[in-house]
């Protein structure tokens, strides 16, 4: 079992796109534990974008431990099974959601223009990806996930 798997967008874009991301996350991990110094102007922004952030981290990992041995960056090689519990019997894609939440709290957080656009080019990528991912589970799945698809929004 391989944890990276194909990339379902132009590999320069997802590893970009995730790499970014990530980057961003950091920064704001620095920031409110005070060892970088961005802060947003407004105290009820910061509170705001704390409170974003830590549900964004909760949505992410509960939806990690969901997917369990399933969790790939990009998609699998190996046949795995189809996942439906949890919180994906409420969003197609809650990692993403987590994903997003943290990666809007953060960039509200930071309140810098540069770190804004790269928050909106992660999550252009994100929902790029997830598009991706749709195709790739409705040919590997096929009903089961139209039935799926059907019944449970890609977000919220």
């Amino acid at each position: 079992m391989s944890i990276i798997g194909k990339t379902t967008i132009h590999p320069a874009l997802f590893y970009s796109g995730k790499m970014i991301g990530y980057s961003i996350w950091v920064l704001f991990l620095l920031s409110i534990s005070n060892i970088l110094f961005f802060q947003p102007p407004i105290f009820v922004i910061k509170i705001l974008s704390v409170i974003i952030g830590a549900f964004g981290v909760v949505i992410a990992f509960i939806s990690f431990l969901n997917l369990g041995n399933s969790t790939r960056l990009g998609l699998p090689d190996e046949t795995t099974s189809f996942k439906s519990g949890g919180l994906y019997r409420f969003s197609r894609n809650p990692m993403y959601l987590g994903f997003d939440l943290l990666t809007v709290a953060s960039t509200l957080y930071l309140w810098n223009i540069f770190i804004a656009a790269a928050g909106l080019y992660t999550l252009i990528i994100y929902h790029l990806i997830i598009l991706g991912e749709e195709k790739f589970l409705d040919k590997r799945f096929g009903k089961e996930y139209m039935d799926y698809k059907s019944r449970v929004r890609r977000y919220i």
